[in-house]
């Protein structure tokens, strides 16, 4: 009772963030879409599932007809969502069921967020900068990004997961510890590959322990044993079986798994039983490392070189390398960069300088080494991986946390009246000075008038226009690939590709429909058995086609030039550009 009574405030937190959140996202959640095509095929493979497709067949049958899309998404994100989905189906109905799940969940998952980043912050700091750190959790841009109503993809439980590892760290028990960290990092690894860099990171701080500070090595021990037991689990607990000849090189695979077993069968033996001498350790981890690193090039040589290394050329030229959130932070329009690690990650930065410098004699140095390493860590990956933000957000919450409260109560330690105010008023300034600054430079610039929020082909990608392809009978469509999942959600159609780089066979066809000349796109459309083309004048993706292949199908297609086999289609209400695919007999008698 007493420990709830100490959650009642952090509740009362959560509660008012999440009914702001609802309030400002009100205009999409009343849309019943996600925010993004993973959020959209998520939901579609939710529906699968309940629909009645096994709990390890998550292949995707409605793109790429017949060949279909195998995806790399186990199911685990959809247990909550279910959950959800079921327990309110008989009050709300199907839709509103749907719609609930996808506010209450991302809601839920935000306030494990805020109440382990009072954890951390309470092991750092104290009490009081940790119920600060859970309210000013919510100043976070690149965490809000990730965890909001109608987000229901995996980054947000990605935060969780890491924020769950740091917790870790400073349990004094190393067996339970370990234990913990282990089946952390392997649920974190079997949502996403993702997350293998910043799981690497708190690995190698306990090798690093071991090796060089002469350590028992028990947190690492049990690390790595609880990880390897729990990665067969979960690999069995997604998959339902163990085919070693399939190895996908963008989630855990048998041969992942092989290499693990591998290295493990070295390392945990040696973590018992070689003496505290670094060059004897050092010499048994670079056995492990080699062996492991032997075994997954033996089963799986494709993937040394990454989860994107077997990507046909095409898509990577074409699509990958426009995934903005994938890019480094030098690939961003500059408002993102601001927006992004203009808050939390830059004042928790400027923190870590300033209490490293200073040395308060309050703070416990081997904690703040453990989440300044972590931080360090992770903001190093997000300058590489603009997505990667959002952890270093969550590792520089307690951080900036020390910095605002420092900074308001020297503001309201100042005696003169009118100086108090002004400094106290500057405190909100680093709270979030990073969308601040962008706000004051719409303002003066007038962009924020002008720019009416609209976004490029928004117009034709939304909800309503995509639902009006409902008037015209089930086919086979190409559409740009952010198009895809919405069609899915909204309509009885395939697909030929979305943005989900394992069908990159369909995606590079998809491609080659809008570059190549007019017969050799009818060759493709013909092959995929496509009916319908689904288009908008003004979507990005297109506009880089028309621009590099001025001869290609779409570019003729904007200057309308449009082949005989073409036929235009009009829906009421819509703004798509719609175009029916001909039969071969009935054009060649045109």
């Amino acid at each position: 009772m007493e420990r709830l009574r100490g959650n009642i405030p952090l509740l009362l937190i959560w509660l008012a963030v999440c009914a702001v959140l609802i309030s400002v996202t009100y205009s999409q959640i009343i849309t019943g879409i996600g925010w993004d095509p993973d959020d959209q095929l998520r939901m579609v493979q939710l529906r699968d599932w309940l629909s009645g497709q096994s709990w390890f067949d998550t292949t995707q049958y409605r793109i790429g007809a017949p060949d279909s899309q195998p995806m790399h998404w186990p199911r685990w994100i959809e247990l909550p969502l279910a959950s959800v989905f079921l327990l309110l189906k008989p009050l709300l109905g199907v839709t509103n069921a749907e719609i609930a799940a996808m506010v209450v969940v991302p809601l839920v998952t935000l306030g494990i967020t805020m109440w382990l980043v009072t954890k951390i912050t309470e092991e750092v700091f104290d009490r009081n900068l940790a119920l600060l750190a859970a309210a000013l959790l919510a100043t976070a841009v690149p965490i809000l990004a990730q965890i909001r109503p109608m987000r229901v993809d995996h980054h947000g439980w990605q935060i969780v997961l890491a924020l769950t590892a740091m917790w870790t760290m400073f349990w004094p028990d190393n067996r339970k510890a370990g234990i913990a960290l282990g089946a952390a990092l392997a649920l974190w690894l079997s949502i996403s590959l993702e997350g293998l860099p910043l799981s690497a990171a708190f690995v190698v701080l306990l090798v690093w322990r071991w090796v060089f500070q002469t350590e028992e090595g028990v947190r690492l021990f049990w690390t790595l044993l609880s990880f390897l037991i729990f990665s067969f689990l979960l690999y069995f607990g997604a998959q339902g079986s163990f085919d070693s000849a399939i190895n996908y090189c963008d989630a855990i695979s048998p041969a992942h798994l092989w290499a693990c077993t591998t290295a493990a069968a070295i390392i945990l033996p040696a973590i018992r039983y070689l003496p505290a001498n670094m060059a004897v350790r050092t010499g048994g981890l670079a056995v492990a490392a080699v062996a492991g690193l032997a075994v997954l090039h033996a089963f799986a040589p494709q993937c040394m070189g990454g989860a994107f290394n077997t990507l046909d050329p095409l898509v990577r030229e074409y699509w990958l390398v426009n995934v903005l959130e994938g890019l480094p932070i030098w690939y961003q329009k500059w408002k993102t960069m601001v927006g992004l690690l203009g808050g939390a990650i830059v004042v928790g930065l400027g923190s870590l300088i300033y209490i490293v410098r200073s040395q308060p004699e309050q703070i416990d140095r081997g904690k703040l080494f453990i989440l300044g390493y972590a931080f360090l860590w992770a903001l190093l990956l997000s300058v590489f991986v603009q997505r990667a933000t959002a952890v270093a957000a969550a590792f520089a919450v307690p951080l900036m946390v020390w910095a605002v409260h420092q900074a308001f109560v020297k503001a309201r330690g100042v005696k003169r009246p009118l100086p108090r105010i002004f400094a106290t008023a500057a405190v909100v300034f680093l709270i979030m000075p990073g969308p601040l600054a962008i706000a004051v430079v719409n303002a003066v610039s007038g962009e924020d008038k002008t720019s009416d929020g609209k976004v490029e082909g928004a117009g034709c990608r939304d909800g309503d226009s995509l639902e009006r392809l409902n008037g015209l009978p089930q086919s086979n469509i190409v559409a740009p690939f952010n198009f895809g999942p919405r069609i899915l959600l909204l309509t009885p159609h395939n697909v030929l590709a979305t943005s989900h780089h394992r069908n990159d066979r369909a995606m590079a066809d998809q491609i080659r429909v809008f570059t190549s000349a007019p017969e050799e796109a009818r060759r493709i459309l013909d092959a995929h058995s496509i009916r319908y083309i689904v288009a908008c004048y003004d979507e990005a993706e297109l506009n880089i086609y028309a621009k590099n292949y001025p001869e290609g199908l779409w570019a003729q297609l904007v200057d309308g030039q449009k082949p005989d086999w073409l036929k235009p289609v009009h829906i009421r209400d819509s703004n798509l550009d719609i175009w029916m695919v001909r039969s071969k007999k009935l054009s060649n008698s045109m």
